[in-house]
Formats: structure tokens, C-alpha cells, sequence
């Protein structure tokens, strides 16, 4: 196999930082070739670190192979540095991933270098976790399962005025606020929560994606999604929970139940070898044993019936959302992967419902990385 080229900002692209497991805030070119050895192309200021890495055989510096530099910046200069790198050793063609900057693809072929490009390149190995991946992604569900408690607990423990917004410290609580206390929470157990957090009720709640903004308000649903990052190890959590302050209606009850047994459902569907299709299938079939169905896009045409409005789940790790999707056309899963699984019921009428948990695949089953209460009444 020719030599593969990975290349980027460690800190920015999740295949080039699990490949090499080296943090910087400038760019960097990994080469894996054909005998099994490596090198890492680094600036010269990361040289002394970069050499401290035991897995990596050689270290070098852009200098090494184009000594003028290059005219149009540093980058470029690492990219030609790359280039000529490559030819040097002779070799006429290089295997390229999807994450691999223009840049370096520009410079590679004008060096006359045959790109073969794999889409899947380094999938594989991001999507089956190691034991240290798993401790990693079960501590960072841990933080996460502790900040939706968190914010669960003050929404449903709050008092509510007059016209039924509800208040803390002496101010409405709104969307805003709870999401800015999450942040704060998350901080101070070396989190990252760059993305934000999800904290959603009326009338925005149908709209999945929606983070939510305006007062919380008692007896509607509010759905608590964190997703943040573990500056640590820099591998992610991700956990929903629904919460009501207040009585919850009858219909809130029933959406309620169906998404609780539907993610079971999924989480018992979750074998190796079946597929994500097939995990998303049984997540439906429970739903609609309870009366609901899924639709989507252009399908959604009265929104305040509830629906499901997206798939069962997907892979997580370094990023959020990583191959594959539990969804409609999703692949073979395999022993130690790990995936949420998040099914939910959207209505502009009742309001929406999400619980989702990370849940780990294994040779005879599955782990659930999460467990934490799933009802709706936080107070007890």
C-alpha cells in the first residue's frame, strides 16, 4: 500500500489528532508508509515534544527539505516541505482521506504525486474503541450525566410566579440562563461546551436541533441536551433528559412512556452484527406499538401531531456525531463501538420529548455508559 498522508491541525480535525495523539495549535503532516514505519512534520518549535512520542520513528521539520521556506506562509511551507518529502523517498502515489486540507492535495499533485483518495480513511479505527477509549467516553458521561442532573433539578425545584414563569435567584429562568449555568458547571470539572447545550420547551421544541431560547414556563416539557467536551482527553459525552415543573398533561405522559420504551428498545436491538438500520427499526416499531409514528422534512405535515423527526442515534468519540448513524441506511455495527441512543416525540401542542443515553456494544450485549434517572419529575 503507498504511503498515507494525513494532515491538518491536530486541535480542529478528529482523524488527524487520533492517528497521532500529539495537541497543537499549528499544523502538522503524519505519513504512515508502506513497511509499517511513520514520521511526523512538524513546526520546528514542536520538535522537542514531538520527540518524546515513543510510537513515532522519525521527527522532522519543514526547514529540512525546503530551507528557503516558502513565500506564501507557513502553512504553505509545510505543504511543500510534505511534497518534497515525499519525493525524495520516491514514492509516486500517496492514499488521502476526506480530512485532508486542499492545500496539502495542491502541493502533493503538482510535486507530480498520483492521489488516491479513501473515503472511509481512519473510520474504522475511530469507530471501534479501545479499553482506554471506553474508560475515557464513560468518564465524560459521567461529567455529562452530572450537569443534566444539574440542570434538571433546578428547572423542576424552581418557583413560578404569577403568570407561571419560573424563577431563580430572583430573575425569570430562561433558556439562556440555564444554558449559561451548564457552561459554568462544565467549566469547573475542565469541560469544554464549545457547541452549547440544548434547553428547549414551547413553542421551538419541534424543531429538534433548536437550543432554545425565552422563559421556562410551569407544567411544559423542557428537553436538557448536553453534549460537551473532556479537555482532558478531549473525547465527548452526550445525554438527554426531559423535565416538567409543574403537572405534566396526559398526552406529556404517554410521550413520555413510548420514547422511555423505545429507547430500550434500540439499546436491546444494539448487537454486533446487525445494523443501524435495523436498531432504527426497532426504535420505530416500538413507537408506533404506543400509537406514534415517524416523519420527517417535508413529511411533517401537521407538526403538533407527535413524531420521531431523526434517526435512533449515532457514534461518538473525539467528536460529537461520528460514523455510523442509527438511521435509515445505516451499516454493520461491531463489538466495541459505542453509540446514543436518543429517541424522541415532538409537538407544537405537547410538547417534545428526548431521553438519550451513550451506550456501548459488546460481544454479548450491550452497556448502557449512562445510567441515570429517566422520568420526568426531578424533584423526587
Amino acid at each position: 500500500m503507498p504511503t498515507t498522508v494525513f494532515a491538518g491541525i491536530p486541535a480542529r480535525s478528529a482523524t488527524l489528532y487520533h492517528r497521532v495523539q500529539f495537541l497543537t495549535p499549528d499544523a502538522l503532516v503524519y505519513f504512515e508508509h508502506e513497511d509499517g514505519s511513520n514520521m511526523l512534520l512538524v513546526r520546528d518549535i514542536e520538535m522537542g515534544r514531538a520527540r518524546q512520542l515513543e510510537y513515532i520513528d522519525r521527527v522532522c521539520c519543514p526547514a529540512e527539505f525546503c530551507p528557503d521556506g516558502s513565500p506564501f506562509g507557513r502553512d504553505a511551507g509545510l505543504a511543500q516541505a510534505a511534497a518534497s518529502y515525499l519525493t525524495e523517498r520516491g514514492d509516486k502515489e500517496v492514499v488521502i482521506g476526506g480530512s485532508l486540507p486542499f492545500l496539502y492535495a495542491h502541493y502533493l499533485q503538482q510535486a507530480g504525486l498520483v492521489l488516491k483518495f479513501q473515503q472511509d480513511l481512519g473510520e474504522m479505527r475511530r469507530r471501534i474503541k479501545t479499553e482506554q477509549e471506553i474508560e475515557w467516553l464513560r468518564h465524560a458521561q459521567k461529567i455529562t450525566g452530572e450537569a443534566v442532573e444539574f440542570a434538571c433539578r433546578m428547572i423542576a425545584g424552581a418557583s413560578a410566579d404569577a403568570k407561571g414563569v419560573l424563577q431563580h435567584g430572583g430573575a425569570a429562568l430562561t433558556s439562556e440562563r440555564v444554558r449559561m449555568m451548564i457552561t459554568g458547571f462544565l467549566n469547573e470539572r475542565n469541560f469544554s461546551n464549545s457547541h452549547d447545550s440544548i434547553v428547549v420547551t414551547l413553542p421551538h421544541v419541534s424543531d429538534c436541533h433548536h437550543f432554545g431560547e425565552g422563559d421556562l414556563r410551569v407544567d411544559d416539557p423542557v428537553i436538557v441536551d448536553i453534549f460537551p467536551m473532556d479537555n482532558a482527553t478531549r473525547y465527548n459525552g452526550d445525554m438527554t433528559r426531559t423535565v416538567v415543573n409543574g403537572q405534566a398533561s396526559d398526552e406529556f405522559l404517554r410521550m413520555h412512556a413510548a420514547v422511555k420504551a423505545a429507547k430500550r428498545g434500540g439499546c436491546e436491538a444494539l448487537a454486533v452484527g446487525t445494523t443501524g438500520k435495523q436498531v432504527h427499526a426497532a426504535t420505530i416499531a416500538v413507537l408506533e406499538q404506543h400509537g406514534y409514528s415517524e416523519k420527517r422534512g417535508a413529511d411533517v405535515v401537521d407538526p403538533s401531531i407527535p413524531q420521531m423527526r431523526h434517526g435512533t442515534g449515532h457514534g461518538i468519540g473525539l467528536e460529537v456525531h461520528e460514523p455510523i448513524l442509527l438511521s435509515h441506511g445505516g451499516g454493520e455495527i461491531h463489538a466495541s463501538e459505542i453509540f446514543t441512543v436518543e429517541p424522541g416525540l415532538y409537538s407544537t401542542l405537547h410538547g417534545g420529548v428526548r431521553i438519550e443515553d451513550m451506550v456501548l456494544v459488546t460481544d454479548s450485549g450491550y452497556e448502557i455508559l449512562s445510567p441515570l434517572y429517566e422520568g420526568w419529575d426531578w424533584k423526587h
